[in-house]
């Protein structure tokens, strides 16, 4: 939209409406932040910390499975936070 339509539309009392959808701003956060505790123990693994010396294959493998999965889930909502053009 050029700056003269913009300015003619704003002036004619047309609504102007964001293109960030917060409620998945803000799940997109939540996400982050899970992802980041799950490196985070991965993290604690690879430097032999005490606490991780349970940690089998096993176990390993599902936290990467993990933080997989979650990189997906990331990656839909990513894809949902910009409004299509179509919706304005």
């Amino acid at each position: 939209m050029s700056v003269a339509r913009y300015l003619r539309e704003v002036g004619q009392g047309y609504q102007i409406k964001g293109v960030t959808d917060y409620q998945r701003v803000r799940e997109l956060a939540r996400i982050n932040g899970d992802l980041g505790r799950l490196g985070g123990l991965l993290k604690l693994w690879l430097t032999d910390d005490v606490r991780t010396a349970a940690f089998g294959p096993e176990t390993i493998h599902r936290l990467l499975a993990r933080i997989e999965a979650t990189q997906d889930q990331m990656t839909l909502v990513m894809r949902t936070i910009v409004r299509p053009q179509a919706d304005q």
